[in-house]
């Protein structure tokens, strides 16, 4: 039998679905900060990410960028070719990195069509990201920092093995919009409640109930619509 993937979404499809899938897969590494797709601009691959995680970002001016959404093991990028668009959005940003799974655009469209329960995975998939979104806007103008720099920590830590996120407070900044400055003031308050601990780039959860508390509603309200949709899209 051919070996599953660790994208939750390719693997909840059928095997005599996934054996079609997989002939059209490559594996591929993902570095942190590559860029997948510019705002507005082609691609030629759908990415499922396994062990890396992708921001999508909207560029902004005078060289900022505000983050949309996350995608990792439960998803894919980019979403819009689910639609048939091969036009990205937004930019997609590599936050973690990992492997992934990839699929020419070509050869998506063609399974998409074909194969029923892929379809409707991805349609599922779909509905779930666009609550991410919308609830992630109402999230940005009414939450304060703390809550969504908690909330950032709960969603990365929920697409990664283990508790160990590997990521720098600039470009924690970046998505969060705010500055370098900001951002380390709220890890260490998170760190002398020992929610965590942080050194050399590397964020160790200690204790995510405390930063579940310390969060908007807007975590758990996006968690649940993926549990909805997507049952054990998340291993946490």
């Amino acid at each position: 039998m051919a070996q599953r993937s660790k994208n939750a979404l390719l693997a909840s499809i059928p095997a005599s679905e996934w054996i079609e899938v997989q002939s059209r897969c490559e594996s591929v590494k993902l570095p942190l900060g590559r860029v997948l797709y510019e705002s507005r601009g082609p691609f030629d691959y759908v990415y499922f990410p396994e062990t890396a995680i992708i921001a999508n970002v909207a560029p902004l001016k005078a060289d900022k960028t505000a983050e949309t959404s996350t995608t990792g093991r439960e998803g894919l990028i980019n979403v819009g070719a689910i639609m048939g668009d091969s036009q990205s959005l937004h930019r997609a940003v590599v936050q973690v990195s990992g492997d992934s799974t990839r699929i020419s655009f070509r050869d998506f469209q063609e399974l998409q069509a074909r194969l029923p329960i892929f379809r409707r995975k991805l349609n599922a998939y779909s509905r779930a990201f666009l609550a991410q979104v919308m609830q992630s806007v109402a999230c940005n103008a009414s939450h304060t920092l703390v809550q969504r720099c908690a909330r950032w920590l709960l969603k990365s830590h929920d697409r990664v093995d283990g508790d160990e996120l590997h990521l720098t407070q600039q470009f924690l900044a970046e998505m969060l919009v705010v500055s370098r400055v900001a951002v380390n003031a709220e890890l260490k308050k998170f760190q002398q409640l020992r929610m965590l601990t942080y050194s050399r780039g590397i964020v160790t959860i200690l204790d995510r109930r405390h930063l579940e508390r310390k969060s908007c509603e807007c975590y758990r309200t996006i968690r649940q619509e993926y549990d909805r949709l997507l049952p054990g899209s998340f291993a946490k």
